[in-house]
């Protein structure tokens, strides 16, 4: 998997940018606000559809600009032309978010798994402290990368669980029966055990890998699903006008010398704990696709030490890995000897070194 052109227009602080990839490690390096982090972002919108950064999608056109294109070329078996344009719409121009894949507009569910990747940002300490929510969105953006199926449940698991719980809502009204439910239970329990057993895979897993950073386990709290619980809680959902249990309502817990990091943990042990689950998840979506992403750092050295930068530098080196800093001091001689150096200033981008 080889991410080899990137091209960005009105992308951020990027008017109008034209880079190419290789193989090797490649290190950004610029001040705070230079344009890094929004390179980083670009690549991994790509490949997920989705910004960790924004929730208004507009946010990422450059200012006093109407649209933003984001355009990457992907080798695998042969190469594929990825293209996001953002836009904001007019009366000529109506449309927000398109997805286009080799000339032709895909749905997000078709557009996604073409360019794998695992992103790094130092604010997905977030995921440990924040909300359940959060933890699932982390675990669906890289399972739906690399699995067909489960992108098709969990698109089809929310639209079940929006029907369900609006007919809830009507029940509670006085206006539907109960056994109007039937249907979307049915969908939803379907649904509903697919992520659960590909959750579970997953899980499964990464408790088997090597804990090269540290005793880092990762433990998955499901919420169990099935016609005959739902049956149980109908009461209560239906007073809520909400249902109460199934994979919206899944957890994980991130645990070191048996205590939970959300509660217990240092900031640099949690800082750990979010990169030790990044690194896992780019080891299962490897062993799914039989080959590896792309693995996309942000400011991952300012606050580790020289083992640990040691570590991170040798697992750089066996994927296309790009990684951004502010000093140079920061990256390991393991890996800055094999690494692509680029400048990045205002967004513009220059080579230095080799």
């Amino acid at each position: 998997m080889l991410l080899k052109k990137l091209q960005l227009t009105n992308f951020r602080n990027y008017s109008s940018l034209d880079i190419e990839f290789d193989s090797r490690p490649t290190i950004l390096v610029g001040g705070n606000g230079a344009g890094k982090s929004n390179l980083l972002e670009a690549i991994y919108l790509l490949s997920t559809t989705k910004s960790l950064r924004v929730e208004i999608e507009n946010e990422l056109i450059k200012e006093n600009q109407e649209f933003a294109k984001i355009e990457g070329f992907v080798a695998n078996s042969s190469e594929t032309e990825l293209l996001i344009i953002i836009n904001k719409p007019t009366d000529e121009v109506k449309f927000k978010k398109r997805l286009i894949v080799n000339g032709i507009s895909r749905r997000t569910v078709d557009f996604i798994g073409h360019l794998p990747a695992i992103i790094f940002y130092p604010q997905d300490i977030n995921m440990v402290t924040g909300s359940p929510s959060l933890r699932r969105w982390h675990i669906d953006l890289s399972l739906a990368q690399i699995d067909p199926a489960y992108k098709r449940s969990l698109t089809l698991y929310e639209q079940f669980l929006t029907a369900r719980n609006r007919v809830l809502k009507s029940i509670k009204e006085g206006k539907s029966k109960t056994p109007e439910l039937d249907f979307w239970t049915r969908g939803l329990v379907d649904n509903g055990k697919i992520i659960t057993d590909k959750r579970q895979a997953f899980f499964d897993f990464i408790e088997q890998q090597p804990k090269v950073l540290g005793d880092f386990r990762f433990v998955y709290h499901p919420s169990a699903l099935s016609s005959e619980k739902l049956q149980e809680t109908n009461g209560r959902e239906v007073a809520a006008a909400a249902t109460l249990i199934g994979p919206h309502r899944d957890d994980f817990v991130l645990i070191t010398f048996e205590k939970n990091l959300a509660h217990f943990g240092s900031r640099g042990e949690q800082r750990m704990g979010t990169l030790a689950f990044k690194l896992a998840q780019l080891e299962y979506m490897a062993h799914i696709l039989g080959k590896r992403p792309v693995l996309l750092l942000d400011d991952i050295f300012s606050e580790l030490d020289e083992n640990h930068r040691n570590l991170i530098g040798e697992i750089a080196l066996k994927q296309q890995t790009i990684i951004s800093t502010i000093e140079m001091s920061e990256i390991p001689s393991n890996l800055l000897d094999k690494a692509r150096i680029l400048q990045v200033e205002d967004g513009k981008i220059t080579q230095s070194g080799n």
